[in-house]
Formats: C-alpha cells, sequence, structure tokens
C-alpha cells in the first residue's frame, strides 16, 4: 500500500476478492445489496446481506460526470474577490480571469490542471468536460497536464484565442479536440459564432455556449447555432426551457457558481418542464471540482421551486450525463461493468437525504478507479 495525493490505494489485482455493501444506486433503481469485483470488472451484483464481511459500508454510486469546467483557471484559485460581479470576473476577453492569466507561464497553468484533476479523481468524477480556452496554446497546456492524469473519460472543447473566426486556426483546435465550446452568444459577432458551430458540425464534432447565464439571450438566435447543449439558462424563460425539450438540447447547469453570482437557477423548473439536466462545477477558480458538493448545492437550493428528490439529484450526476458525453452506454453498477464506483458515508450513515443535506458532513469511504482502490480520509462539509 502507498499514499498518492493523500489517498490510500492498493491495486486491486493485489487481492482477489472485494465485497462492498449498502445502498446501492444504479440504473436509477435504489436498493440494498452488495458488490462483489475483481481486478477490472464487477461480478456480481445482489440484493440482500453479503456472503462475507464487507471492505466498505455505505451508499454506492457509479463514478460522477462533471459536465462543465474550466480547469485552466484552477491556478488562479484564492485569488478573486467576492465582491465582483459575474461580468467583471469571467466576460472575455477582459475579465480579471483573462488578466490574471495573462500574467501565468504555461507551466503554471498546466500544474494547475493537473491538481484539478487530482481533485476531481479524489472525489469521484470519472468523467468531465473542459470548456478550454486560449486557442492552441491553450489546448497544449491542457494535453501537457494531462499525459499522466488519466480519468476514465474526458471530453475537450476548445475555441479560438480571440472572439472571432479563423478557418485556419479551427482547423487545427478540432483535429486536436472533441468540438467547440463557446462562451455567451453576446460576446462574439454572430456570424463568427455560425462559421464556428458549421466548421464544428462538419467535423462531426461537438458545438456547446453558455446561454442566458447573467441576462436573458434570444433563444431563436442560439438555436440557429444547433447546439449540441447550452450551459447554465440561469435566467432563460419558461418558453425557452420548454424549446429546449421540444429541441432535445441538455442543460448543465451549475448551482454553486450561479448562486455565488446571486443568479436564481431552478433546477426543479428544468426538471419538471422535461430537460435532460445535468451537473457541472464551473470555473476551478472559484469552486471546488466534487460534483458531490454540486449535487447538495442543488439538493438544498433555495431557487428550486419544489424540493429535488434524492433520486433526482442523483440521475442529474451519474444519467443524465450520457446525452451531453455522447455515451450511449448505461453507467450503471451491474455485472460486467467496469469498477468505477465509490463508496460514501455520512458519518455511519448511507442515506442519500443524509449525505445530500448540508447539515451533515460526508465521506468517500472507498473509491474504485482504473484498477486500484482508494481509501480516502478526506471529509466534507
Amino acid at each position: 500500500m502507498k499514499i498518492l495525493g493523500g489517498l490510500s490505494t492498493l491495486d486491486i489485482g493485489e487481492i482477489k476478492l472485494n465485497i462492498v455493501s449498502g445502498l446501492i444506486y444504479s440504473k436509477e433503481r435504489l436498493f440494498r445489496g452488495y458488490v462483489q469485483f475483481d481486478t477490472e470488472r464487477i461480478l456480481e451484483v445482489q440484493e440482500g446481506e453479503p456472503p462475507q464481511d464487507s471492505i466498505s459500508k455505505g451508499l454506492i454510486i457509479p463514478l460522477l460526470a462533471n459536465c462543465h469546467t474550466h480547469i485552466g483557471d484552477a491556478c488562479l484559485r484564492g485569488k478573486i474577490g467576492n465582491e465582483l460581479s459575474l461580468e467583471e470576473v469571467v466576460r472575455p476577453p477582459n475579465g480579471l480571469k483573462y488578466q490574471l492569466l495573462s500574467q501565468c507561464k504555461d507551466e503554471e497553468i498546466s500544474n494547475g490542471m493537473r491538481s484539478a484533476m487530482d481533485e476531481m479523481r479524489r472525489f469521484g468524477v470519472g468523467r468531465f468536460i473542459d470548456f478550454r480556452e486560449g486557442g492552441i496554446r491553450g489546448l497544449s497546456q491542457l494535453k501537457s497536464a494531462m499525459t499522466d492524469r488519466p480519468l476514465s473519460s474526458s471530453i475537450i472543447l476548445t475555441r479560438p484565442k480571440e472572439l472571432t473566426y479563423s478557418k485556419q486556426e479551427v482547423e487545427t483546435l478540432l483535429a486536436e479536440s472533441d468540438g467547440i465550446g463557446a462562451s455567451a452568444m453576446r460576446d462574439w459577432k454572430f456570424d463568427d459564432l455560425l462559421c464556428l458551430a458549421e466548421h464544428a458540425y462538419r467535423k462531426k464534432k461537438i458545438f456547446a455556449l453558455h446561454a442566458s447565464e447573467g441576462r436573458r439571450e434570444e433563444l431563436e438566435n442560439i438555436l440557429d447555432l444547433r447546439p449540441d447543449f447550452l450551459i447554465h439558462m440561469s435566467n432563460a424563460s419558461a418558453d425557452d426551457i420548454q424549446i429546449c425539450v421540444e429541441e432535445d438540447i441538455p442543460i448543465v447547469v451549475c448551482p454553486r457558481s450561479n448562486a455565488r453570482f446571486g443568479l436564481k437557477t431552478d433546477i426543479a423548473r428544468m426538471i419538471d418542464l422535461g430537460v435532460n439536466v445535468c451537473l457541472g462545477t464551473d470555473n476551478a477558480m472559484l469552486n471546488s471540482l466534487s460534483v458531490l458538493d454540486e449535487m447538495r448545492a442543488a439538493y438544498s437550493s433555495r431557487f428550486n421551486s419544489r424540493p429535488l428528490t434524492p433520486a433526482e439529484i442523483l440521475r442529474l450526476a451519474v444519467d443524465n450525463s450520457r446525452k451531453v458525453l455522447k455515451d450511449k452506454t448505461i453507467i450503471g453498477i451491474e455485472p460486467g461493468a467496469p469498477c468505477e464506483f465509490m463508496v460514501i458515508r455520512a458519518g455511519s450513515d448511507d442515506s442519500p437525504e443524509r449525505i445530500l443535506s448540508d447539515e451533515f458532513s460526508y465521506s468517500i469511504d472507498l473509491l474504485c478507479s482504473n484498477n486500484k482502490i482508494w481509501w480516502s480520509p478526506l471529509e466534507r462539509c
């Protein structure tokens, strides 16, 4: 056994049989039982009591998807005050974030990304979607950071260095990434944004953008860009949300980031209208990259028009992500599936209500990923 990044880890191959037990969440169903697994795969999932002692007990869920990150600004964590507005902090090209990043060296930015990916791993994030800024240089910084930081899956969405369309630059970006992740429509000349979207579609890549975050934007113009998914929609109208349902456009919400800037995202309304809603942690300089913390923020948000159930929160973080990740597989804990899951507790309790409540702290007791078992002493409030 060795210590990596503050976590105890053991190669799964060093032990022949493992069993964890408790409340299991798989394929939108919660049931009490146990999971048996070996070096790479889940062998058995059964209801009831395990046949031998468990190495861990708690709420057993698949690794989570972080569907919206900006890990390129992780090196700035702690350097942004709370007194500034959303536009003052993040609006390109002159927001404080961009001013500070322009003073950072490539290695400093890449090291921040490495720390961000380590943080995601510690908190049970197996898949993430990053909106990579800075053009070709920014993409290179992330590629450098990812060489020795494997997660189960990652999607890199790039954008041009400047807020303009350059065919040659975009061709290079799309050759090395999964698509385009643009800032808000109002940051661009519409024709440039349209060229950007069309170029992505010609290459059969993803096109996504921020929408109606700080203020409402005309959805008709956004739909002309044929986005694969939208980020935020905090200030969207009910009609806008309904159109997203009709057009089958998922929405990724970031409740902690939105609340920080006083944006009232009604996740319950989105769910009730039928939107495929996913969770993201947004800017790494402002928040931790824990999707569990994002789940807790969504669960306790006073901006929801009704209380959300634990089952709804689990769907946001696990099942709904398949569409934005372009993942057609069913994400679940079942025989034959990869060992990609974690065990969570709030004290000795494994109830989702307690784990999601901001009245209690939670701990990740065990995390299984990349053929390793991770034991974590870390607790979050």
